[in-house]
């Protein structure tokens, strides 16, 4: 299996698919902690396409599993540009969903003139209107008010604002346990609007909240503010497709990254938040054909 040492005794695990030829795509999974899936091959023409596949650090099959340690959005950043040179890519598409989204603009803000074109699923800006969404009462909570009461249960009666509490319980190995299940079942209710059955995968979901909570609790280091400023300076062809009952991501950040790039082209199905759902699927698989008509014109 194919790992690249990226310092810090991180070894990323990555996996490459379709035309070492083709267009060269790099994939952004969600989370963080989401780990790779290879359902997105399913997106591209594999004979037009590189695909490129990774385990940010920390989760799926990269080592060591579940560190905190050196593990930052600006360590990821330095991941992304270690493997891009190991791999001997001059430029690539950068895809992400959720997350990724957010660390595709993070990795732009040094690294723009390696991008080709950016494919963005469920934009995620790390604006505290988003967290507020998710986390807190009054929110997505009064949508979902029956799944929010269980979210709830490992923390103290009267809580309004669960995240930091959240991160308290799952950064510490001795109280992760009884919090795992509760974050990614919320997780899970939230991140489909479709009836997708919730299936438990032990080591995913702990890799998927241990993660999520140690990025969440510190802003992922970043700000809401570079990440528009630095899409403001984009100027490669840039799609976004975002569930019009997005209720991990909402509406609204993607409209906010379509301000910064206008000439952003953005799709907004009726549909949720998982690249899985329909008319999330569809209409990425629609972008990206098209995308592959303009990057092979303008190259």
């Amino acid at each position: 299996m194919p790992f690249l040492d990226v310092g810090q005794e991180h070894k990323m695990y990555y996996e490459t698919h379709g035309n070492p030829k083709g267009i060269p795509v790099v994939v952004l999974h969600g989370g963080p902690g989401g780990g790779l899936t290879r359902k997105a091959l399913g997106l591209f023409q594999l004979k037009k396409w590189f695909v490129i596949l990774y385990d940010q650090r920390g989760c799926g099959k990269s080592t060591p599993r579940l560190e905190l340690k050196d593990n930052t959005t600006w360590h990821l950043v330095n991941d992304l540009e270690t493997l891009r040179k190991h791999l001997k890519v001059e430029k690539w598409a950068l895809m992400g969903g959720s997350w990724g989204t957010t660390l595709a603009l993070t990795y732009a803000s040094k690294h723009l003139d390696k991008v080709l074109a950016f494919i963005l699923r469920g934009v995620c800006l790390f604006t505290q209107e988003e967290n507020q969404w998710t986390m807190n009462k009054g929110y997505a909570s009064e949508i979902y008010p029956e799944n929010y009461k269980e979210f709830l249960k490992p923390l103290r009666k009267g809580t309004r604002r669960a995240l930091k509490p959240y991160a308290k319980l799952l950064v510490n190995p001795k109280t992760r346990k009884a919090a795992i299940q509760p974050w990614t079942k919320w997780e899970h209710r939230l991140s489909s609007i479709e009836k997708q059955p919730f299936q438990e995968d032990p080591k995913s979901d702990e890799e998927s909240a241990v993660l999520e909570s140690h990025y969440y609790v510190n802003n992922a280091w970043i700000t809401p503010e570079l990440l528009l400023k630095t899409a403001s300076r984009i100027k490669v062809p840039v799609l976004i497709v975002h569930g019009r009952y997005d209720m991990n991501c909402p509406v609204s950040s993607a409209l906010l990254l379509k301000e910064a790039i206008p000439q952003a082209r953005l799709s907004i199905p009726i549909a949720g938040h998982a690249m899985t759902e329909r008319g999330i699927f569809k209409n990425l698989q629609k972008e990206i054909r098209y995308l592959n008509t303009e990057l092979l014109y303008t190259n």
